[in-house]
């Protein structure tokens, strides 16, 4: 058996074909697989193959392993893919609970909790084993699991955490950014109380509000910021104050077409706002540049998983096959990637 199929036979759980070639060959143990240097220890621990695991461990693979993409242990990918079974067996093989050194500065902990996706019963539970093995929740992990207690101990013992980025690869977003994006209001309000920046920036120039996937998901920070003096059009529809919005938009008529407003409130299933905005002449075959893809108010209402958004845009005349400028896709088409039915049947011709 090549290194190839020791990977494929690690990915696809055959236990018997591994067990047959690693016996006529003990040193394919340590095989890497590149270009990241994975070892079968890791594969087999993301796919959640515990016999698979069991066997490497107990054959002297070592568990504490580092690949070189994201420079992370076996513990990392399988707390992130929720195998409780298979992170409770690398820890009692002595797997570092901690992770500290990934590429994504998450450690174990933020790895078991900060994706979205997962299923939460399974997070919650290797989140608690990690920390009884001695494990500390940073800001980022804490928001994930909703831990206001958590959040204020490390804010009070670190008052800079309110303000720490995020890694490159998530845009250096601030944990009030974080906050929204995991659609954590009670802890919105909590980083604020705190002293976290509400016109806190990421890595490219956007704030807070670009994150929010439901319609009340940052509605306290921008209540905060009406309090504050600061009532742009954005911050009035999304509180609904539209005789505020009215006024603002006979005083900058152009304003309706400025920083992706439709756009945003699309995704985030302001349908209210949405068909303010398209009244009031906002283009819905608008492009516009959301992180790294120029996109039409159509991709981001499907993006959020958004019907009503989906069908007023659709009744104003937005073209559901304009694509956008990344992945060459119309929005038929994220919807398809996103496996969401209902919205490839009312985007389809």
């Amino acid at each position: 058996m090549d290194d190839r199929q020791l990977f494929e036979a690690a990915r696809d759980g055959n236990i018997e074909a591994l067990r047959s070639a690693l016996d006529a060959d003990p040193s394919k143990l340590t095989v890497r697989d590149p270009p990241y240097a994975w070892t079968l220890l890791h594969h087999a621990a993301q796919r959640g193959h515990l016999a698979i695991v069991s066997l490497l461990l107990d054959r002297g693979l070592d568990v504490n392993t580092i690949e070189q993409g994201d420079h992370t242990t076996a513990l990392h990918w399988a707390a992130a893919a929720g195998h409780v079974d298979v992170v409770r067996r690398l820890l009692d093989a002595g797997v570092d609970p901690i992770g500290d050194g990934d590429d994504h500065e998450l450690a174990a902990i933020g790895w078991a909790s900060c994706w979205q996706g997962a299923d939460p019963d399974a997070q919650r539970a290797i989140v608690q084993m990690l920390v009884e093995c001695g494990a500390r929740h940073h800001i980022f992990s804490a928001i994930a699991m909703n831990l206001g207690d958590e959040v204020r101990r490390i804010v009070r013992e670190d008052r800079p955490a309110l303000e720490r980025p995020m890694s490159k690869f998530e845009d250096y977003r601030l944990p009030l950014h974080f906050a929204v994006q995991m659609n954590r209001p009670e802890l919105i309000e909590l980083l604020i109380r705190l002293g976290a920046n509400p016109f806190g920036t990421d890595g490219a120039g956007f704030p807070p509000a670009a994150y929010a996937m439901e319609v009340d998901a940052d509605r306290r920070l921008h209540e905060v910021l009406r309090n504050a003096g600061h009532l742009d059009l954005f911050t009035a529809l999304a509180v609904d104050d539209y005789l505020v919005a009215a006024e603002i938009l006979r005083r900058e008529p152009d304003t309706v077409s400025r920083g992706g407003i439709l756009h945003l409130m699309a995704k985030r299933g302001h349908v209210v706002a949405v068909k303010w905005l398209l009244a009031n002449g906002a283009d819905a075959n608008a492009l516009w540049a959301h992180f790294d893809a120029d996109v039409t108010p159509l991709h981001m209402a499907v993006l959020g998983n958004h019907p009503d958004s989906v069908r007023a845009l659709l009744d104003a005349g937005a073209n559901p096959g304009l694509k956008d400028s990344k992945h060459d896709s119309d929005a038929i088409g994220w919807a398809e990637f996103f496996e969401r039915p209902a919205l490839v049947a009312m985007l389809r011709p």
